[in-house]
C-alpha cells in the first residue's frame, strides 16, 4: 500500500504542529503515524505507531480529531490494508463516542462538524463495512446506529451490514 495524493493532499491541508494530541503534545507526529501505517506491509511493521492516544485516548477527542477523521476518510477512499481500515475505523468509532476536549463536555460543534465528516463520508464508510471483516461491518453499523443518520438509506446500509456480521460470524463458527 502506499500514501495516496489525496491524503497527502488532506495531511497537508492542516497546521499539525497548531493542534493539541490526545497524548499531550502537538499533533505534528500525526502525518508521520498516518503514513507509517499507509505504507506498512502488516500492523506489526509499523509497531509503535497507531492512532489510539493520539486522535482520541479512552474516547476523549482532543484537539486534532476532526482533521485526523479527514485523513482517515481520505485514506479510505483508496486502497488500504484490512488491518489498517480496522484500526481506521475503531478509531473513527472512538472519535465519534469522544466524550470531549480535556475531560470536558463535548462541544456541540464537534459532534455536529464529526457527524458531518462521517454523513459527507458515508458511501467509503459502507464500502469498508460491505468489504471488510464481520469487524469492519459491525463498526460501520454501530457509527451508522450511533449517529443515528436516521434517514432510509441509513437504515437499509446498517441492516446489511448487520446482516454480514451474522453471516460471517456463522460462517467462522462452522468452519470450526
Amino acid at each position: 500500500m502506499g500514501v495516496s495524493d489525496l491524503v497527502r493532499a488532506e495531511l497537508a491541508r492542516h497546521d499539525w504542529t497548531a493542534l493539541s494530541c490526545a497524548c499531550g503534545d502537538s499533533a505534528e507526529h500525526l502525518p508521520l503515524v498516518f503514513e507509517t501505517l499507509l505504507t506498512a506491509e502488516s500492523l506489526q511493521d509499523a509497531r509503535g505507531y497507531d492512532l489510539s492516544g493520539h486522535v482520541e485516548y479512552s474516547c476523549i477527542i482532543a484537539e486534532c480529531t476532526g482533521p485526523a477523521i479527514g485523513v482517515i476518510l481520505a485514506a479510505l477512499a483508496g486502497e488500504v490494508s484490512p488491518a489498517v481500515k480496522s484500526e481506521f475505523l475503531e478509531t473513527l468509532l472512538c472519535a465519534v463516542y469522544g466524550s470531549g476536549y480535556d475531560d470536558a463536555s463535548p462541544s456541540a460543534r464537534a459532534k455536529d462538524e464529526f457527524r458531518a465528516m462521517v454523513r459527507e463520508g458515508f458511501w467509503l464508510l459502507m464500502q469498508a463495512g460491505l468489504t471488510g471483516s464481520a469487524q469492519d461491518a459491525e463498526t460501520v453499523a454501530d457509527l451508522c446506529e450511533y449517529y443515528d443518520l436516521g434517514d432510509q438509506k441509513s437504515a437499509h446500509y446498517q441492516a446489511l451490514l448487520r446482516e454480514r456480521v451474522r453471516a460471517k460470524t456463522k460462517r467462522r463458527v462452522a468452519r470450526r
